[in-house]
């Protein structure tokens, strides 16, 4: 028994040095090293390692198992990653980790206008009495072949204010020749939404309780009410108490008081959205702490810093916020009824032209009605039933469900700038990460002003410097290099670009005035676009059919200048396209390839209205590569069906 013991502690000794490889990555490496190890720790034990073997064939089973271990290994930490990440459901929860918040689809806004019959009083003039008020949310239709859906009206739209109105006569009374009835229109602010509701019973206290949005194409959450008629706030994490509100404090108007201040008001009934695992909004409450006041208070300075910032300025960053974050995630509702206003847009269908908005839906109006007297209402009636719009310009800004690459690349930019604006791109990420409910900017390009306005010297024949006028004391200015040009474009509803109108382009503005740097100007330009095509020869070899290649390379180029996949002032590589080609099976050569250039007087429809010189010998081009303009513009193939064109010759093998 004592020799036993002895044998037991030497070979428990010699499993406890047994050297085991942790490098083995595929089934070949893992069964090399099992045989290997079953070689040199057990020569005696087993040494038939033929294939017929039974000992194989557990060597084989669990070199099979590390290998699919070892691939789920990887595979999990690459989709941990939010650059190598391939699964949209990983890279959405990566993105809204991080803070991004990306989005189902995106609403258009356009501008329209207003117009309504009103009658004149006794002596000719606008009878003010029956000027409308449409109220904000008021719907509008759009005469097109697919359904656009329906267009909010953002703001009140008040005839009374003479601000933006125009009056005209329309009708002059036969006996007294003067005015009867004006035709008075204004503009209005519209936004392609349809508003929806959903209530939702809400028994014991849940927990985070998340309530989804079954529609895919939901814009924003409007409001959520309980039963009680409390409100419950949207906010960007639950953490966050306080949310900032603007009070009006100067009801005169005066020239120096502001006309708003900022409180915070704390909102313990509190929500936040986010993209779930099906792709549907979905709203997430709080856990079910906190109090139940709602009440202004003033933000205390002294907690915008802590001790940890005190005591090492340089690795804690400052974050003047920190008042409104706390340890409680807000009320859980319990024991209600919510009831959840929320918007739908048809996203790109959207993007509709102008003139085509011209059905009224439902109007809403604030007027008080009930000092008219029967005559005098049944003609205010007549005049909100003689109320017609029509919009000016087209809608734009609608936008679809992002690609799974574009969330990426968004929400990569959006970490980058880490909530603030410094660099160029960061303005980019900025813009393209800008709420859906303010419209949607497909294309984004930022870049400096240099400002300079340097007047010219030049140097007499004594060396000396001396002004152009030798009369006039010229100043020679510094360059300010806080001037700021974004360039962008959106999508028209066939995912063509077009220029933003100027509502999406003012909601650019506002939005970025929380991020920008308080030295920085900002000029919105529409960007250039450039319309091209793409002219080339092939060789195929002999036993394919010549019209399959040529369609096959034709889509191949087509892909390749999808607009999704372009951006501003980025150039064409003439080589790049070719080698688009010339992997399409079937394709011996390519003989030549050729960019040209599309504009509307010559070619017509709506390809851009300007020519640029595109050529291999023009001055835009070098080294098979076609450089953009100096004024920022972005290349696009506007309609592929017509702008490929392909000519393919049979290879003939001579003997």
């Amino acid at each position: 028994m004592a020799i036993s013991k002895i044998s037991a502690v030497v070979i428990n000794d010699q499993m406890d040095k047994k050297q085991v490889k942790y490098l083995n990555k595929d089934y070949s490496e893992f069964k090399k090293n099992l045989v290997d190890f079953t070689k040199f720790y057990f020569p005696d034990t087993y040494q038939d390692f033929s294939d017929a073997s039974p000992g194989s064939i557990f060597i084989d089973m669990a070199s099979y198992v590390g290998d699919v271990l070892s691939y789920y290994t990887d595979n999990s930490f690459k989709e941990s990653l939010l650059a190598y990440a391939e699964e949209r459901e990983n890279i959405v929860a990566i993105a809204q980790g991080l803070g991004f918040k990306p989005r189902l689809t995106s609403p258009s806004h356009c501008k329209a206008v207003l117009s309504v019959l009103v009658p004149a009083d006794s002596d000719g003039n606008l009878d003010t009495r029956f000027l409308p008020r449409i109220s904000a949310g008021s719907s509008f239709g759009a005469t097109t072949q697919f359904d656009a859906g329906t267009f909010l009206t953002q703001d009140i739209c008040d005839f009374g204010n003479s601000k933006n109105r125009t009056v005209q006569t329309f009708s002059l009374d036969s006996g007294t020749s003067l005015p009867s009835t004006y035709i008075v229109s204004k503009v209005c602010k519209l936004v392609s939404a349809t508003e929806k509701t959903l209530q939702r019973i809400v028994n014991n206290p849940t927990k985070f309780l998340k309530i989804e949005i079954q529609d895919d194409n939901a814009v924003e959450i409007v409001s959520v009410v309980d039963a009680e008629g409390n409100t419950w706030y949207e906010v960007d994490n639950l953490s966050q108490d306080y949310r900032f509100e603007d009070v009006v404090t100067n009801i005169l108007g005066s020239s120096t008081a502001p006309l708003y201040t900022i409180k915070s008001v704390k909102v313990n009934r509190r929500f936040i959205t986010r993209l779930n695992r099906n792709n549907k909004i979905e709203l997430v409450f709080g856990s079910g702490t906190g109090d139940l006041s709602d009440v202004y208070e003033n933000p205390d300075y002294k907690s915008v810093y802590d001790q940890q910032y005190l005591q090492n300025m340089t690795n804690v960053s400052l974050d003047t916020l920190n008042f409104t974050n706390s340890d409680s995630f807000g009320l859980a509702p319990a024991n209600t009824t919510l009831t959840i206003n929320y918007r739908v847009s048809n996203g790109l269908r959207s993007n509709v032209p102008s003139g085509t908005i011209t059905k009224v839906n439902n109007l809403i109006t604030l007027n008080e009605t009930r000092t008219l007297n029967g005559s005098d209402l049944a003609t205010f009636n007549t005049m909100v039933s003689s109320i017609t719009i029509i919009n000016e310009e087209p809608a734009t800004g609608g936008l679809n469900n992002p690609t799974t690459e574009q969330i990426r690349q968004a929400a990569i930019g959006f970490v980058n700038a880490q909530g603030r604006i410094v660099t160029s791109t960061d303005y980019e990420k900025r813009i393209l990460s800008m709420p859906s409910k303010y419209g949607a900017v497909s294309k984004a390009f930022a870049i400096n002003d240099a400002g300079i306005s340097d007047i010219g010297k030049f140097q007499d024949e004594f060396g000396e410097t001396a002004s152009i006028d030798d009369d006039i004391d010229y100043v020679d200015d510094s360059p300010v290099n806080n001037n700021v040009n974004l360039y962008m474009l959106g999508y028209d509803s066939d995912r063509r670009l077009t220029i933003l109108n100027d509502e999406v382009k003012r909601n650019v503005k506002k939005f970025l005035k929380g991020y920008r740097m308080m030295t920085d100007r900002i000029n919105i330009l529409d960007a250039f676009r450039v319309s091209i095509g793409v002219n080339y020869t092939i060789v195929t070899y002999k036993g394919f059919n010549s019209y399959e290649v040529l369609a096959k390379c034709s889509d191949s180029i087509a892909k390749y200048f999808d607009i999704d996949d372009w951006n501003i002032n980025q150039p064409i590589l003439v080589d790049d396209v070719l080698l688009q080609i010339a992997r399409i099976e079937g394709v011996q050569s390519v003989t030549n390839i050729d960019i040209v250039n599309k504009y509307q007087q010559r070619d017509g429809r709506d390809y851009a209205p300007y020519s640029y010189d595109v050529s291999a010998t023009g001055p835009n081009r070098s080294n098979n590569i076609v450089y953009p303009s100096a004024d920022p513009c972005i290349f696009e193939l506007r309609y592929p069906e017509n702008d490929i064109v392909g000519t393919a010759l049979q290879w003939v093998e001579y003997i």
